[in-house]
């Protein structure tokens, strides 16, 4: 219920700030990470005609599961909580007409940190932390009434740090983490403005 109440309000608020930032830029959200608990909302501003600059903050907040094994066929589950932030700035030519229509090509840099907890043992952390960068080819449309809809996929590469505390080197963390160093960044926005 609290989601839902979440999402109402920030689509409430991404209307009325599109509102202020009329011909200027466009105010988005990745819909898909809410799903991964990665709740992304970032501004894309125009420099002119076909150049724009782009920052996509936001907080990751997710539960998980962590298994450690007791015996040779025996594992154990225990709870754990994901909670970091990450930022993805970057810079975009649109290859089209004018900004924000069109195809466009951008080099962006990320920084990424999230620390997993157990949480029947709060005395056992990994802390993951990724800088990188890359670049991607995505597609944006400009829909009715300044709402933007956009596709993007490309090439990330990245230098993750794990540190370790308490005794979470004991538990299997079987979720999905940014542990490769080269990767695909995608994804999918929606936004209002201009």
């Amino acid at each position: 219920m609290r989601t839902i109440a979440f999402a109402i309000l920030m689509v409430i608020g991404l209307h009325v700030q599109g509102q202020e930032q009329e011909g200027q830029g466009i105010i988005k959200t990745n819909p898909f990470g809410w799903f991964a608990g990665q709740f992304q909302f970032g501004y894309e501003h125009f420099l002119s005609e076909k150049l724009s600059v782009q920052v996509m903050p936001g907080v990751i907040f997710s539960n998980t599961t962590v298994t450690q094994s007791d015996s040779l066929f025996f594992l154990e589950s225990f709870d754990a909580t994901r909670l970091g932030f990450i930022v993805v700035p970057e810079v975009r030519y649109y290859l089209g007409d004018v900004a924000p229509d069109g195809l466009y090509i951008a080099p962006f840099g990320r920084f990424r940190t999230v620390t997993t907890t157990v949480d029947q043992d709060d005395a056992s952390t990994r802390k993951r932390t990724s800088i990188g960068g890359g670049f991607v080819l995505g597609y944006q449309y400009q829909l009715a009434n300044g709402l933007t809809g956009e596709l993007f996929l490309g090439p990330q590469f990245k230098s993750s740090n794990t540190e370790y505390t308490g005794d979470f080197e004991l538990y299997e963390d079987l979720s999905l983490d940014d542990t490769e160093d080269t990767g695909i960044r995608f994804g999918l926005t929606i936004g209002i403005g201009r």
